[in-house]
C-alpha cells in the first residue's frame, strides 16, 4: 500500500505538470469511489498548489485568470488505498485499464487516476477542512512536533506497531515504514506506546523523520504495484533493513530477521536489536 513517501513522491512528480498549468476538463469515469456528493465542475481551471496530508494527495483547482471558466475553486483529494496512483499520459495514448478519473491539460497531456483494486477513494470539496476523507485524521507524520508525538503516544495503551499505523493518531505511516522506523529506533513493535520515555520518543521522532525523508528521496518503496507518475518503480525497497527480509541477517547484529502475522499483516523485526524493555 502506498504510504506517505510514495504519496509525497507522486506530489513532487506531478507538481511541474499541474501547478500553474491550464486544465481543460476533469472527467470522473467511475462514481462508486467518491466520498460525498460534490463532483468536479466542468472547467477550465488553473492548476493550483499540490498538497498532501498523510497518505492523501490534495490537488487544488483555481478559477482561470480572466474568469473564462468556473468561478468556484475546489480541491480534489485522492487517497491511494492499496493500488491507486496517478499516471501521466499523452493525449493520443490509449486509456489504461482501471482508469477512474482523467484530467485533460491544455498542453496535450492527461493525468489519469488508476486504481486496479479500487480501495482508494476520491473526493471533491470546497475546502480540505471540510473533507470527509481527512476527517478524524491525526497530524502528518513528517510534520509532527516531537512533544505532540510523545503526548499522543502516552495517551494510548496499544502496541507501538498499532499506534504508528493509527491514522487518527498519526497520519501517513503503514506497515512498511512502521517496521523500518521501529527497527531504526531500536524499539520493539510489541512495546506499549504509553510506556515510552521522553528520550525514547525523541529517538522515535528522529528515526521517523529521517527514514521518511530518505524514502522520499529514493522515490518510495515498490513492493507490488506502486509506480511513480512516469511508470518507473521506487528505489527505497533496496534499503529496507527488516521489511520483507525474513530469515536474512539483521544489518546490525547478524541474527535472522523475524516475521510473524499480526492483525492480518506481516510484521518484521529483530528480537535482539528491538528488545521488549520494562518501562
Amino acid at each position: 500500500m502506498p504510504e506517505l513517501p510514495e504519496v509525497e513522491t507522486s506530489r513532487l512528480s506531478l507538481l511541474p505538470l499541474f501547478t500553474g498549468k491550464r486544465i481543460l476538463s476533469v472527467t470522473p469515469l467511475r462514481h462508486d469511489l467518491w466520498r460525498g456528493s460534490l463532483r468536479p465542475a466542468a472547467g477550465p481551471f488553473e492548476g493550483g498548489p499540490l498538497l498532501r496530508h498523510g497518505k492523501t494527495l490534495i490537488l487544488s483547482f483555481l478559477p482561470e485568470k480572466g474568469g473564462g471558466g468556473s468561478s468556484c475553486p475546489f480541491f480534489l483529494l485522492s487517497r491511494f488505498g492499496m493500488s491507486g496512483r496517478w499516471e501521466r499520459l499523452s493525449l493520443d495514448a490509449p486509456r489504461p485499464p482501471h482508469t477512474h478519473l482523467e484530467i485533460e491539460m491544455e498542453d496535450g497531456g492527461r493525468l489519469a487516476w488508476i486504481d486496479p483494486r479500487r480501495f482508494g477513494r476520491l473526493e471533491a470539496t470546497p475546502s480540505p477542512d471540510r473533507s470527509l476523507l481527512l476527517s478524524g485524521t491525526g497530524p502528518d507524520a513528517l510534520a509532527i512536533d516531537g512533544k505532540i508525538l510523545f503526548d499522543r503516544l502516552r495517551r494510548h495503551a496499544v502496541p507501538l506497531r498499532t499506534a504508528l499505523m493509527d491514522q487518527s493518531l498519526l497520519s501517513g505511516i503503514g506497515n512498511i515504514y512502521m517496521a523500518e522506523i521501529l527497527f531504526d529506533a531500536g524499539l520493539s513493535p510489541f512495546r506499549s506506546s504509553h510506556s515510552l520515555s521522553r528520550a525514547e520518543s525523541l529517538r522515535l521522532e528522529i528515526s521517523l523523520k529521517t527514514l521518511l525523508t530518505a524514502a522520499i528521496a529514493a522515490g518510495g518503496s515498490t513492493i507490488h504495484s506502486y509506480r511513480k507518475e512516469d511508470g518507473t518503480p521506487g528505489g527505497y525497497q533496496k534499503h529496507h533493513a527488516v521489511y520483507g527480509r525474513e530469515g536474512l541477517p539483521c544489518p546490525r547484529c547478524g541474527l535472522p530477521v523475524q516475521r510473524i502475522a499480526a492483525n492480518g499483516r506481516s510484521l518484521y523485526f529483530c528480537t535482539f536489536c528491538q528488545p521488549i524493555r520494562t518501562p
